[in-house]
């Protein structure tokens, strides 16, 4: 947990005497605690500070929660991948100047839900209607999968839920490096660990508290060492001058440590944002200058780079890869049918690949 500033843990009272609460409190012995009655008075609290999102990072709330499984929001418009989420955790401890849930999450603390029994029952019913096929399914899409996990445990606990079940492969995504726990037990075969990737100085000027980029591929290696399969996460590419050099030396660096064979996918994304997040993050990030850029308002409603410039980005992408003799892994995340078919084609790929643990859509 370096690098976890905790102020107060604030507990829903209905989950007061649930046995992993008990178990989080005396991982957190010494933080202040308060039993409350919903997240509304986190919020309320938090409301009031200067910076609420800020703030919101450094209260822990534990909770229960309705439901957990969903299919992952893809932007309308966008190709689809057919990827699920588990929202297990919400909000994360890392500050990065371009994430959408600065927006997203409206004065959402630090949120760990401690109801697995109700997790596991969902899971069981999906596990026995999903459809044929591959499902991919993941932890990253509000929350750092493994930014928490020291504390919660939350790793291991999936792992051995998903394990054995052949046509469901779950991926932890992060930024942080590799928790322990997870060199202490043996792989799961369809877990595969992830990280989102950005050249150093990029991480240094937008992705505040993160694991730098040594840590990252270091725990990507020794993921591998360990028997895991590994995946990586360009999103958002970020277009800068001197941005083709410093990317090629992220992939580089790949496969220095990591082996081709190891790697089940690469997604590409580049920066695109909703119009509530553009003077949040100005405010909260006066020194980034990231959104000093071209961009123009999709139909969704999102600001993008304009169409050309993000095909250029995955095309340069591509090739990076393909030096490697990894361009089979890429694909691409929240783009249009229009883009996928020019990548697509740069990149040869058909409906199907064997390496690539889903059905493609395009």
């Amino acid at each position: 947990m370096a690098g976890l500033r905790i102020k107060k843990v604030w507990v829903d009272r209905r989950v007061e005497t649930n046995g992993l609460t008990r178990q989080l409190l005396d991982r957190l012995a010494g933080q202040p605690v308060e039993i409350v009655d919903s997240v509304e008075a986190v919020r309320r609290f938090i409301r009031l500070h200067p910076d609420p999102v800020g703030e919101g990072k450094q209260h822990l709330f534990i909770t229960s929660q309705p439901s957990f499984i969903r299919p992952c929001p893809c932007t309308p418009g966008c190709l689809g991948c057919g990827y699920w989420t588990i929202d297990l955790d919400l909000n994360c401890p890392f500050d990065c100047s371009y994430c959408i849930l600065q927006d997203y999450l409206n004065l959402q603390p630090l949120t760990v839900a401690v109801n697995r029994d109700e997790l596991c029952s969902e899971l069981e019913v999906f596990f026995r209607q999903k459809p044929s096929g591959i499902i991919r399914i993941g932890t990253g899409e509000l929350a750092d999968s493994l930014a928490l996990d020291q504390l919660t445990g939350n790793s291991v606990f999936l792992m051995e839920i998903f394990r054995d079940r052949p046509g469901c492969w779950l991926e932890l995504k992060s930024k942080a490096g590799l928790p322990p726990a997870l060199l202490q037990v043996r792989p799961a075969d369809n877990l595969v660990l992830a990280w989102s990737l950005n050249p150093q100085v990029v991480i240094d000027s937008e992705e505040k508290g993160t694991a730098g980029l040594e840590e990252r591929l270091a725990a990507a290696a020794w993921a591998v060492t360990h028997g895991y399969r590994v995946g990586f996460h360009f999103d958002p590419i970020l277009h800068y001058p001197g941005w083709r050099l410093d990317y090629e030396r992220v992939v580089e660096s790949i496969f220095r440590l990591v082996p081709v064979e190891a790697i089940a996918w690469v997604s590409l994304g580049s920066l695109r944002f909703p119009p509530g997040l553009l003077p949040l993050a100005r405010r909260r990030f006066p020194q980034s200058r990231i959104y000093e850029h071209e961009f123009t308002r999709s139909a969704e409603g999102k600001y993008r780079y304009p169409r050309p410039l993000r095909q250029w980005l995955y095309n340069q992408l591509a090739d990076m890869f393909a030096g490697f003799g990894a361009e089979d892994r890429l694909y691409l995340c929240m783009e249009t049918v229009e883009v996928w078919q020019e990548f697509s084609a740069k990149i040869k790929r058909g409906r199907r690949n064997f390496t690539f643990p889903f059905p493609w859509q395009c």
